[in-house]
């Protein structure tokens, strides 16, 4: 049974290599019913899907989780940066066994106190969930004891309070997988025959937006939501961008930054990629500013290490490894590997555009530096395939890291389905960081002499708005509504 499990499990993290991290939006049959807003009625139309849940704990769309998080709140919230910012929360302690999170007082929407119970029955669904099992996999249980509920953790973990941000919900017992429980957040629910709204919740602290009303349109399909912001029928939408492509709207749109981490994956069980001098040549022959701004089309961010360059933890560092062929060239003759003994085998998704030509660059750069290289354009699936075969040298490879920034299915974890090597001096290091037992950056510097794999970047998702919209627009990857409260019309 146990080999079972764990061949779902490798089988599951396998397929975000794919790029597939969203889930597939359902196909809805009902075309939209509402006529298309005006600037001058203030209300603000968002698209869902009907045919998925209401539920945050039970929705399996990013277009309905997205909206979900304008009717819940968290313990705590991200910014840009991935700093956790209290909101039901007041405090925490942590330590390497647990996290203690002191209650706020709050309220749900309909007046009612927010309880340790109210955290702790939240939690043990969230945990199940199919938006938030993810971020909680390393919270083993959740305990209330008087204001306080306190989360024991199934290993060392310092970042941990960043994956606080599970909707907060009065749940009903009768009926858990209900449309809407109540929450304590910026808008309030309201459903009208076949009709559903959000209404801002007057009873939120500090909330005073000039969207007060927002109406939820259900759209046919993903394309459907695509057009729908150019013709009117919808105020603003969220593309996460995982196709692969990007075309041109009439809508104005916005890149945010995302935490889906690019890679390019050596296969260790070669010989060639056992030569440390090998592989800091390939990472110096790379440039991932070409990548970034030609491949993804400017919809990425360079990473010079596995974080993500917008984690408030590494943000203010100077990581930059700039490209340089002949130094790389000079660590191939002083390693004394034959590069071009052998054809090596890069395996791309052909399915996504991004991935494919980063794959092209990839192939450019090593064999500047004396690789023979050849690659194979595969389909998704077999990609994946391919990849749990163990049947490449290298890959294109892409992971939804969770907010506390765990890298260990890369590094440490060999039930994840990576080919990782848990006794590499990286993953040594990287345990250590997570003990309390050395710094970042002293990972960073270990990681980037080990180099057990190459961070490429980290991908953008985009969010358009009609014209006849105003505000900041700052969207960001815990919240694309995170300051709502500045958007009006024109």
């Amino acid at each position: 049974m146990k080999r079972i499990i764990a061949f779902f499990i490798a089988l599951t993290v396998i397929l975000s290599l794919c790029g597939c991290t969203k889930t597939p939006e359902p196909e809805v049959t009902t075309e939209p019913t509402t006529a298309p807003f005006t600037q001058n009625d203030g209300i603000l139309k968002l698209a869902y899907s009907s045919s998925d849940s209401l539920n945050p704990f039970f929705c399996s769309t990013n277009t309905n989780a997205n909206i979900l998080g304008l009717v819940y709140d968290g313990l705590y919230k991200l910014d840009k940066n991935y700093n956790p910012v209290p909101v039901i929360a007041a405090s925490y302690y942590s330590d390497s066994a647990s996290v203690t999170v002191a209650l706020a007082q709050a309220q749900f929407s309909d007046g009612t106190e927010i309880y340790p119970a109210d955290v702790v029955s939240s939690f043990e669904l969230a945990k199940e969930s199919p938006a938030y099992s993810q971020k909680l996999k390393n919270f083993e249980s959740a305990t209330a004891s008087g204001g306080s509920v306190t989360f024991t953790l199934s290993s060392p973990d310092p970042y941990a309070v960043s994956c606080l941000t599970f909707p907060i919900a009065k749940i009903n017992e009768e009926e858990p997988e209900a449309d809407f429980p109540t929450g304590s957040g910026r808008y309030i629910p309201q459903v009208s025959g076949e009709e559903r709204y959000l209404i801002a919740n007057a009873k939120k602290s500090g909330f005073a937006p000039a969207i007060k009303t927002i109406m939820l349109v259900n759209l046919k399909d993903e394309a459907s939501l695509i057009s729908s912001v150019e013709v009117g029928n919808t105020g603003f939408i969220f593309n996460n961008l995982s196709s692969g492509t990007y075309s041109r709207i009439s809508a104005k749109t916005k890149d945010i930054g995302i935490n889906n981490f690019v890679f390019l994956a050596f296969n260790p069980a070669l010989e060639i990629f056992a030569n440390t001098s090998v592989r800091q040549a390939i990472n110096l022959a790379i440039d991932r500013s070409e990548i970034s701004t030609t491949a993804y089309q400017g919809h990425a961010r360079v990473a010079y290490s596995p974080f993500n360059p917008d984690w408030h933890m590494i943000a203010s560092k100077d990581l930059i490894i700039p490209k340089n062929i002949e130094k790389g060239k000079e660590l191939i003759a002083a390693s004394g590997a034959n590069v071009a003994q052998n054809e090596l085998l890069i395996l791309v998704n052909s399915e996504n555009q991004f991935k494919l030509e980063t794959a092209e660059f990839i192939k450019e750069y090593l064999e500047a530096i004396g690789f023979r290289i050849k690659l194979a354009k595969l389909s998704a699936e077999n990609f994946a395939s391919e990849v749990a075969a163990g049947n490449y040298a290298m890959y294109i490879g892409e992971i939804k890291l969770s907010p506390n920034m765990d890298i260990s299915p890369l590094l440490t974890d060999e039930s994840s389905g990576f080919k990782v090597n848990p006794e590499s001096e990286s993953a040594i290091r990287y345990t250590q960081l997570l003990e309390g037992k050395c710094e970042i950056m002293d990972f960073i510097n270990t990681f980037n002499s080990d180099v057990p794999f190459i961070p490429l970047c980290y991908r953008n998702a985009a969010v358009s708005f009609s014209n006849s919209m105003q505000g900041g627009f700052e969207s960001c990857d815990g919240d694309v509504f995170y300051d709502i409260e500045t958007w009006s019309f024109k």
